[in-house]
């Protein structure tokens, strides 16, 4: 039985997301309280060539397959757009950061073309629940882009809903959450705001603890099929928890992306 993290309700999930684009190279390094991954994309200018992945600190032993799926972003064309890259690597077959690395690196491949280097940094910030409410934020190189107020419990506000800015009270931030912000918003905000919803997402991990974790595997979870590349049949059955690799940043953020042993 997963057991309640005794310290959830005093700290705060930290990400932090590198990106550094190149004529024909992109580099994504992202690193959290559970993952650490370093991603290079490889184009010629017009398709991808090359992906890999080095998965440094991961959730389970079964996520580094995922690098398998990924492959099938070779090929694809900058100029065809995020949705049909989203289809051709059908997310719930593959681990969802390298999922989400490859498109942000595709991105950036598409928009630095045949350009100099150009680098982005965004620092992600969830506190945990207080009273019903969840405060998170997102900065680009060190300047502030999104601030925002999260419902958490019911009645008198569905759950994952936001509360603050007032522009956007009401709007949701797990299903339906795509749908408005790509309407919203444009450009870098966009980016950040997609960032920063996955980053709330993967934050609902600081409320378990999973210790000890040859206590809890992957199918113990009773996560539905298709959730990510290790919650699928044929995978999830032999998914068993990584040993000593869950962090808790909330005081040092700095550490993040030196991928400390």
């Amino acid at each position: 039985m997963v057991r309640p993290n005794p310290l959830y309700g005093t700290g705060t999930f930290r990400r932090r997301i590198r990106v550094r684009a190149a004529p024909s190279e992109v580099a994504v390094e992202l690193e959290d309280c559970n993952h650490g991954f370093r991603l290079r994309l490889w184009h010629d200018g017009e398709r991808v060539t090359t992906v890999e992945v080095d998965p440094l600190r991961i959730p389970f032993n079964t996520c580094a397959e995922a690098i398998r799926p990924l492959q099938r972003a070779v090929g694809h064309r900058l100029d065809e757009g995020e949705a049909t890259l989203r289809s051709r690597l059908v997310p719930g077959d593959n681990c969802t950061h390298m999922h989400d690395m490859a498109i942000l690196a595709v991105a950036h491949g598409a928009a630095h073309r045949g350009e100099g280097v150009s680098a982005r940094l965004y620092d992600m910030a969830v506190d945990d629940e207080r009273e019903g409410v969840i405060h998170a934020r997102i900065a680009c190189d060190g300047v502030p882009v999104h601030d925002w107020e999260i419902a958490s419990q019911p009645p008198e506000i569905p759950p994952h809903t936001l509360m603050s800015p007032p522009e956007l009270a009401g709007r949701p931030v797990m299903r339906g959450f795509h749908a408005w912000a790509s309407q919203a918003f444009e450009g870098m905000p966009r980016e950040a705001a997609v960032a920063l919803q996955r980053a709330y997402f993967v934050a609902r991990a600081r409320r378990h603890s999973f210790e000890p974790v040859a206590e809890h595997p992957g199918i113990s979870d009773g996560m539905p099929q298709g959730a990510c590349y290790s919650y699928n049949t044929g995978v999830v059955e032999r998914a068993f928890r990584s040993e000593g690799t869950v962090r808790d940043f909330t005081h040092t953020p700095d550490l993040l992306l030196k991928f400390l042993p």
